[in-house]
């Protein structure tokens, strides 16, 4: 049976008035430039449109010199393309994120036959790029950002996903974001701040109390504002009303919704208004609300009325389980799942990047096992929460294998996390043994409560630890942190410090075992994979060990610091500065692509971090030493005759911090005074 080679001949034939045909055109032509050195027969990959075909839907057939790609629409022509490129030129999904240097062969030859698209298991499949902090620092400059984010759609779609919320909050950016996005073919939807898509009212009119109720028509005028731009477009317009940022609308505007009724009542009204206005410019509009925090609570107590055609987007907690979020110290883990009797359309809004000022992961992986993640993805499809899966990936990068298991869950509505970790670690280490790096990376994780999702990511290492610090410097340690309160409980300040470290102490261990595994993986690898282990997985696994290391000696320094032993937690201070030093070495030492990739880390603040160290330990030693700052010099450093003979308090500068700490490092033994 004949072939069709492909090769830098072969042409493609589309219609490229349609923009989201155009670019994955340019997308395959650009796979194969960078693959491809040689030339074949002349041959054709032609894309035809069939409106007798379901939307998103494609047909191949390869003849020996034709690849006839038949489609159901421009979107069903996109990941046709896309699937030339995976099948023939073995494009994976997240070659671009994963650093996968291109293959280069002469031609490709592929046997005459056919393939089909899949059917996937979840109607709606999106990505929301929320929280995007590192993007800001990695590309500064206009035409990088836009490569970034051409990459991010580009990924969507390799991934089967066919929506988006690009970015949070965005005014400028956002509209080219979302005109980019529907140019390469996706759906665009909003989260529950931007209903409709709007502006936002705070935003706008600054000076102005938030208040639907005051000012019905300059909501409504920014409502429609957003209507009239994307109507008729592939929107899910999301309906809702809550206050200016992530919290309930009556924390802006109390007048007179002082029950659960009225502020069920009155969102129910607004919702009905927001239909009505969408309806009038886009008859066929869509629509979605997310019953996220308060207003899940409404719509349980049955005050909230959603009217049945409306997708009802349930949350997850930010750890991968479908109940409410901890909000503060609060978390009374309510269900969030629909219901086995709900009726009408349900999807979920889940996250496998989370920011709470707390425990999340923002700048590592997931420390939630997959087989947790893929099990609680699977009880959401028994509940037939398929409609429309919104996930929420952050900055993308630390994420890659959570987005591999999600994109085969909305998929196959299965996935064996062994066999994926196996084919991800083969696809993207070069070696399928590296798999356990991937599935034991959550074994190592610092368990803080007694759910199994109360797993530490990297900011529970920053964010308390920065609360602790204020605490002591501001002498509030005669009662608990109440931003502690979460973690530590109610108790006091030297309590709570206990309850930190017993947590933190078995976490070292835990995770330098996973860091002797990873470097132990990394023995058997190619000197680039090395690097891209090195550089990903080990370093997730790095920010947890010395995140543990850091916190547990801080927690020790501000012991001995209220037991008066200020030499001590002075030492332990600057033990935990230089934990988070190191890893601030290893975040600034990428390189490769995504070199400065963490320099605007200002979620977990790894740096803020060590600048609050910087700061304490200085506090410490001024508190403790003399008036000159030359005692422990003179105490442990210098000569005993010298110190009895000289007249002078001092004959040299004073040492910093740095070298001081350094030299009495090897002289003084640390005292653990929490076992």
């Amino acid at each position: 049976m004949k072939a069709f080679i492909l090769s830098l001949k072969t042409k493609i034939c589309a219609d490229d008035t349609f923009p989201a045909i155009r670019n994955a055109a340019e997308i395959l032509k650009r796979d194969m430039a960078e693959r491809l050195t040689g030339s074949g027969p002349e041959n054709m990959i032609r894309v035809e449109l069939d409106t007798g075909m379901a939307a998103e839907t494609y047909r191949a057939e390869v003849k020996s010199d034709e690849i006839r790609l038949t489609c159901g629409d421009d979107l069903g022509a996109v990941y046709a393309l896309l699937s030339v490129s995976e099948r023939l030129l073995k494009v994976r999904p997240l070659d671009w994120w994963m650093e996968t240097k291109p293959v280069r062969c002469q031609t490709v030859e592929t046997p005459c036959g056919e393939w089909r698209s899949p059917a996937y298991r979840v109607r709606y499949r999106s990505w929301f790029i929320n929280d995007e902090v590192l993007f800001t620092g990695w590309h500064a400059e206009e035409n990088q950002r836009a490569e970034v984010w051409k990459r991010v759609f580009e990924t969507i779609l390799r991934c089967g996903g066919n929506m988006v919320i690009p970015g949070t909050d965005r005014e400028y950016d956002g509209v080219i974001l979302n005109s980019m996005a529907l140019d390469m073919g996706l759906w665009i939807t909003q989260h529950h701040s931007e209903i409709l898509g709007s502006r936002m009212f705070g935003r706008v009119y600054p000076d102005l109390t938030p208040s639907y109720t005051l000012y019905p028509e300059k909501y409504e005028g920014l409502w429609q504002e957003a209507i009239d731009r994307y109507a008729g477009r592939r929107v899910v317009w999301c309906i809702g009303f809550r206050g200016q940022g992530d919290h309930a609308f009556w924390d802006d505007d109390d007048a007179g919704f002082d029950t659960d009724a009225k502020r069920g009542a009155f969102i129910s009204a607004v919702m009905r208004r927001q239909m009505e206005m969408t309806l009038a410019k886009d008859p066929g509009a869509c629509f979605s609300t997310n019953l996220y925090g308060e207003l899940m609570v409404l719509y349980r107590q049955g005050y909230l009325k959603v009217p049945e055609n409306v997708i009802k987007i349930w949350g997850d907690n930010g750890f991968s389980r479908m109940v409410s979020r901890r909000q503060g110290n609060l978390n009374p883990r309510a269900d969030a799942m629909p219901g086995e009797q709900e009726t009408g359309r349900n999807g979920i809004y889940y996250h496998v990047s989370f920011y709470d000022l707390q425990a999340a992961n923002h700048i590592t992986m997931l420390q939630v096992p997959p087989r947790m993640v893929a099990e609680e993805l699977s009880r959401i499809l028994e509940r037939k929460a398929d409609t429309l899966w919104n996930i929420n990936v952050g900055s993308m990068k630390p994420h890659m294998f959570m987005l591999e298991i999600v994109s085969r869950m909305w998929r196959d509505g299965a996935c064996n996390v062994q066999e994926t970790a196996r084919e991800f670690a083969e696809a993207y280490y070069g070696c399928a043994e590296a798999a356990p790096v991937l599935t034991e990376y959550a074994d190592a994780a610092v368990r803080y409560g007694p759910n199994p999702d109360d797993l530490a990511g990297d900011q529970y290492y920053h964010w308390p630890l920065r609360a602790m610090a204020r605490a002591l410097l501001r002498g509030e340690t005669d009662r608990p942190v109440d931003s502690m309160r979460w973690a530590a409980g109610d108790r006091p300040f030297q309590e709570q410090i206990r309850a930190f470290a017993a947590v933190l102490k078995p976490g070292i261990q835990s995770w330098e075992k996973y860091l002797r595994l990873c470097r132990h993986t990394e023995e058997g690898m190619t000197e680039e994979n090395t690097l891209k282990l090195q550089q990903t997985m080990e370093l997730y696994g790095l920010i947890h060990a010395e995140g543990c290391r850091s916190f547990y000696a801080f927690c020790q320094a501000c012991m001995h610091s209220l037991n008066g032993n200020d030499l001590q937690a002075y030492l332990w201070t600057d033990s935990a500065l230089q934990a988070t030093l190191r890893v601030l070495q290893k975040m600034d030492a990428l390189s490769g692509r995504f070199a400065h990739l963490y320099d605007n880390d200002c979620f977990t603040g790894v740096r803020v971090t060590a600048e609050v160290l910087t700061g304490v330990r200085a506090w410490m030693r001024i508190r403790g030493d003399c008036e000159q700052l030359y005692d422990w010099e003179k105490k442990y450093l210098i000569p005993v005759g010298e110190t009895r003979v000289t007249l002078q308090s001092h004959r040299t500068q004073q040492l910093s911090d740095e070298e001081l700490c350094r030299r009495l490092r090897g002289l003084i033994t640390p005292e653990e005074v929490i076992q």
